[in-house]
């Protein structure tokens, strides 16, 4: 009887298991976490620069000696102040230079821990990152992409929740203002932001291109009018 019970609670547990683990909505990423200390707060917004100690291998004296390196950290509530040690985690890119974001605070420098703005965990990133793609996918659906509406499929096969079409539509255009304010806010001698970028890449190639052509008629212009002076 007992060996029927076992086999029995068994086969329960393998029908109740799924054959396949669930497939993430977004890409996962290798990640790591660092110590560091805060060295500069609040010359950028929603970004800190952190040091991490560290060695480094000297091939003279064939040792290690003590060194550090920096980081640009994303900040998204602007918590933290110089001085702080904080636990810092690989795989959330914002921008081209920040790959890392604060995930907790170790020792507060200053102003305590509960009178500052929240830290996000990981899973609270997580879960962000899932709500802001799926507002992109709910937007992409609509004009027919079909990867977007696979990812909704599996969502609801999930039992995520699924924003609305208005509510994604609402969440670009704060978006959008939010970036014209920040860009109109912004000092006339720094750079304007995305928002307010007018020139982009291949528009200052193009600028840069048709200067040196200038240029090089000018001089050919110049070498063509003394050969003939002489």
């Amino acid at each position: 009887m007992a060996t029927k019970a076992v086999t029995q609670a068994s086969t329960a547990v393998v029908k109740a298991a799924p054959l396949f683990p669930p497939k993430p909505l977004v890409q996962q990423y290798i990640t790591s976490q660092k110590v560091g200390v805060v060295v500069s707060a609040g010359k950028m917004s929603r970004a800190v620069k952190v040091r991490v100690a560290g060695q480094e291998w000297n091939k003279l004296f064939r040792k290690h000696f003590p060194s550090h390196k920096h980081y640009t950290v994303s900040d998204p509530n602007n918590s933290l102040v110089e001085g702080d040690v904080v636990r810092i985690t690989s795989g959330h890119r914002t921008s081209s230079t920040i790959r890392h974001v604060v995930t907790a605070i170790v020792a507060p420098f200053g102003e305590p821990v509960e009178k500052r703005p929240k830290i996000l965990s990981v899973e609270e990133l997580d879960e962000l990152r899932t709500q802001e793609r799926l507002l992109k996918d709910v937007r992409a659906a609509e004009r027919g992409r079909s990867a977007s509406v696979q990812r909704l499929k599996e969502a609801r096969r999930q039992n995520v929740k699924i924003p609305t079409l208005e509510q994604a539509v609402k969440k670009l255009r704060l978006h959008e203002e939010a970036e014209k304010t920040r860009a109109a806010s912004a000092p006339k001698g720094a750079h304007p932001g995305q928002g307010g970028q007018r020139e982009t890449k291949r528009e200052r190639r193009k600028a840069e291109k048709i200067k040196s052509r200038t240029e090089r008629h000018a001089a050919e212009r110049t070498e063509a009018a003394k050969k003939q002076v002489v």
